[in-house]
C-alpha cells in the first residue's frame, strides 16, 4: 500500500515505458490518476531532459521509448529518479514531516517545519494536507493549530505500519544497529533457513522497534487479536531472538514489543526453502480447507480444473502468511498488479474468485497487491498443467523459393515442444490425396485443397507472432470440432458466426432472451436438449455474471463441440436485476473435453475484451457478426 510510489511522476512514466513496448497516453494517465494533458506535458519535459540521448515518440496517442545512447539515457534517468531524495520532492517532504511529528515530545509549528525544509509556508501546508489524507488510512491524525503547534495522534503500531509500508527507506535505510546485533540477525536467518526476502520483514520490524523503544515510544496497548500471537510458535522464535538481544542491551524488551515483532514472522514472505520453517510454524488445517474451497469455486465458476504441482506446498504457506498479514493489518506492495490485470487476465480472475472465499472464511479484506501474488501462483499452475505436445507433421507449400520455406520452418518449429516433421512442396508438387497425412498445411500460395487438415495461408511470412496465433488457434479449434476462418486470428471470434450472434430484446426478461438463444443453438445441434435445466441447476451454486456489464451463462454440453454465442442489448434492460448487463456470452463446454487448455485460452481472450468498458459499449451496439468482425479488424487491435 505504498502511497508515495507515484509521486515522482517522471520516474513512474519511465518505468511504464521500460516495462511496455508501447503504451497509450490515456493508460498512463489512468495509472497515475492524472489528466491526459498532464501526461503529455510530462512527456514533453522528458524529451527535453533526454535531448538527444532518447526520445518518446507518439503516434495518435500510442507512445514508445526509443534510446539512442544508453549511457546518456541511464545518467539522465538516474538523476530523474534521485529527485526523491531532495526536499523539492513532495514525498520526501512528507516523510520528513512525519518523522518530526512522530519523534516530537511537544507540538511543532508549521513555520519551523517550513524553515527546516527550506520551502515556503504554503508548500508546507499543502504537503501537510496531503499527509493527513494518507495517514488517515492508518487511523492516524495530525491535530492542533498553526499558531500553537501540531501533534501526531494514533496507536503506536499504526505509526509503525505506516513507516514500514511507505517511508522505511527514507528514514531507516542505513540504521546503525551495531555489529553484534547484525550477527544475531544473520544467525537467526541461517537457523531458520530464510532467504533475504523472507527475513527482510523481520529485519525492518526489528529496526523500527529498537528505534521507537530507545526514543521513548514503546507499544503500550494492542488489540485482542494481537494477543493471540502469544500462544503461537512465532512467539517462541521471536522470544528466543530477543532474549539474545537483551544480553547485548541494557534494558528488557516487553511482551507487547515481542508480540509486535511476531507479525513479521507470522506474515513473512514465503521462504524459498520451507523445510526448516515447517518444523517451527504450524500451518492451520483451515488454510488447506480454504484452498480446496477456492479450487472448487474456480471449477464451479469457470469450469476449469486447477491441477496443482510441486509448488502446492509453497502455495499453502503463501496463503497462510498472506491471511496473517491481512488479519494483523500489515500490507505489502506488489509492483506486478497492473501486469497481472492487463496480461494474465484469467489468473487475476481466479484471484478475484479466491478473494471472495478468503474474505468470507477468514473475515479479512483482501488487497489488490495480495490478489496479484495469488494470481502468480494460478498463472504457473495453468501454464504447467498444459499437456505435452505430440510430434506433428507439417506440410509447407511454397512457390519456387526454397529459402522462404526454410524461414517458415525455422519460425514454426519454435512453437512446439517437440520439433515437428516437415515436408516441403514447391510449385504444384502437392498431391491433394496426401493432405490427410499431415496435421497442418502451411502455404504461401492460394491452393485449393479439399481436406479436413487445417490450412494456414501465409500472408505475412516473416511475422512469427502471426504464425504462432494461427497455429495455436487452429490447434485449439480442431480439438473442439470447429474450423478456422481465413484472416481471423482470435479463438473467440472463430467460435462465433452469424448463427451464434443475437440482438436481444431489452423489454423481455433476461431468462426469456437466454432461453431464446439456447433454443436456436439447440435447433442447430450446437447444444443438447437438456442444456437449460442443467444451466438452471448450475445458476443455483455459481455466479453467471462475469462482471457488472457481462452475463456469462455456461455449463457442460453433451454435444461434442465447444459452443460459444454472443447476445447484445442495444438498449438498456428494463429488468431491474439485470439493468447493467449489456452483453451475454453463452458457453457450452463439451462433456468429453479432457484438456482445459482451450477453455483457458478462450477465457483469456474474453477477459482481455472485458477490461475496457469502451469495448463492451462498442460490442453492445453492433448489429451483426460481420459488424463485430469489422470492429475488431479496423478499430480495435486486441486480436
Amino acid at each position: 500500500m505504498n502511497f508515495f510510489k507515484e509521486e515522482n511522476r517522471l520516474a513512474s512514466i519511465l518505468h511504464f515505458f521500460e516495462t511496455n513496448k508501447n503504451i497509450e497516453v490515456d493508460k498512463i494517465a489512468e495509472k497515475l490518476n492524472v489528466s491526459g494533458k498532464t501526461v503529455k506535458n510530462d512527456l514533453k519535459e522528458l524529451n527535453s531532459l533526454f535531448s538527444g540521448y532518447a526520445t518518446i515518440s507518439s503516434n495518435k496517442g500510442d507512445c514508445r521509448l526509443i534510446v539512442f545512447d544508453q549511457a546518456g539515457y541511464d545518467e539522465i534517468k538516474t538523476k530523474i529518479c534521485e529527485e526523491n531524495v531532495l526536499f523539492n520532492s513532495v514525498q520526501t517532504r512528507m516523510a520528513y514531516m512525519f518523522w518530526q511529528l512522530m519523534e516530537a515530545d511537544e507540538p511543532l509549528l508549521i513555520d519551523d517545519l517550513a524553515e527546516q525544509m527550506k520551502v515556503g509556508r504554503t508548500t508546507t501546508v499543502s504537503d501537510l494536507n496531503k499527509l493527513r489524507k494518507i495517514i488517515s488510512e492508518y487511523d492516524l491524525k495530525i491535530e492542533g493549530k498553526a499558531n500553537t503547534g501540531l501533534q501526531l495522534k494514533g496507536r503506536e503500531i499504526k505509526i509503525r505500519f505506516f513507516i514500514l509500508e511507505n517511508i522505511y527507506e527514507h528514514l531507516f535505510l542505513n540504521y546503525p544497529l551495531g555489529t553484534e546485533i547484525r550477527e544475531l540477525l544473520e544467525e537467526t536467518q541461517e537457523k531458520l533457513s530464510l532467504d533475504a526476502l523472507s527475513v527482510g520483514f523481520f529485519y525492518r520490524f526489528f529496526v523500527i522497534m529498537i528505534h521507537r523503544m530507545e526514543t521513548g515510544h514503546p507499544i503500550t496497548e494492542l488489540e485482542d487479536k494481537y494477543m493471540e500471537l502469544y500462544a503461537t510458535n512465532a512467539y517462541n522464535i521471536v522470544d528466543e531472538f530477543l532474549c539474545d538481544v537483551e544480553g547485548l542491551k541494557d534494558y528488557l524488551i516487553p511482551k507487547l514489543e515481542r508480540i509486535y515483532l511476531c507479525v513479521s514472522v507470522i506474515g513473512m514472505r514465503t521462504p524459498v526453502n520451507t523445510s526448516e520453517i515447517e518444523q517451527r510454524i504450524n500451518i492451520s488445517e483451515d488454510v488447506a480447507d480454504t484452498i480446496i474451497d477456492i479450487l472448487n469455486k474456480i471449477k464451479d465458476e469457470l469450469d476449469v480444473t486447477i491441477v496443482t504441482n510441486e509448488l502446492f506446498d509453497d502455495f499453502v504457506y503463501h496463503m497462510f502468511f498472506m491471511i496473517n498479514r491481512l488479519k494483523y493489518g500489515f500490507h505489502i506492495h506488489n509492483p506486478m498488479v497492473d501486469e497481472f490485470k492487463d496480461h494474465h487476465t484469467l489468473s487475476y480472475k481466479m484471484a478475484e474468485i479466491a478473494k471472495d472465499v478468503v474474505e468470507k472464511q477468514a473475515d479479512i479484506k483482501m488487497t489488490e497487491d495480495e490478489m496479484a501474488f495469488m494470481a502468480a501462483y494460478f498463472s504457473v499452475f495453468l501454464i504447467e498443467q498444459e499437456p505435452e505436445q505430440k510430434k506433428v507433421k507439417i506440410a509447407i507449400i511454397c512457390g519456387s523459393c526454397k529459402i522462404i520455406a526454410r524461414l517458415i520452418q525455422n519460425q514454426v518449429k519454435r512453437l512446439f515442444d517437440q520439433e515437428p516433421e516437415f515436408t516441403f512442396f514447391y510449385n504444384s508438387e502437392f498431391d491433394e490425396s496426401c493432405a490427410n497425412d499431415f496435421n497442418y498445411i502451411i502455404t504461401t500460395t492460394d491452393v485449393q485443397i479439399n481436406s479436413d487438415t487445417p490450412i494456414i495461408f501465409m500472408e505475412e511470412v516473416f511475422d512469427r507472432e502471426y504464425i504462432r496465433k494461427k497455429v495455436e488457434n487452429i490447434k485449439y479449434l480442431t480439438e473442439v470440432g470447429r474450423t478456422v476462418r481465413r484472416g481471423i486470428d482470435s479463438l473467440f471470434l472463430n467460435l462465433l458466426d452469424e448463427s451464434r450472434f443475437f440482438v436481444l430484446d431489452a423489454s423481455l426478461p433476461y431468462q426469456n432472451n437466454l432461453e431464446f438463444m439456447i433454443r436456436v443453438l439447440q435447433s442447430q445441434n450446437d447444444l443438447d436438449e437438456e442444456f437449460i435445466p442443467r444451466l438452471r441447476e448450475k445458476e443455483k451454486t455459481s455466479s453467471m455474471i462475469l462482471q457488472q456489464h457481462v452475463a456469462f451463462p455456461h455449463t457442460m454440453n453433451k454435444v461434442s463441440k465447444l459452443t460459444l454465442a454472443l447476445g447484445v442489448y442495444p438498449e438498456p434492460m428494463t429488468e431491474i436485476e439485470f439493468k447493467d448487463v449489456k452483453i451475454v456470452i453463452l458457453l457450452g463446454i463439451p462433456e468429453t473435453m479432457e484438456d482445459d487448455t482451450v477453455i483457458i485460452h478462450l477465457y483469456d481472450e474474453i477477459l482481455t475484451i472485458l477490461q475496457d468498458y469502451k469495448v463492451i459499449k462498442k460490442i453492445q451496439h453492433t448489429n451483426s457478426y460481420q459488424e463485430l468482425l469489422m470492429y475488431f479488424a479496423e478499430e480495435n487491435k486486441i486480436f
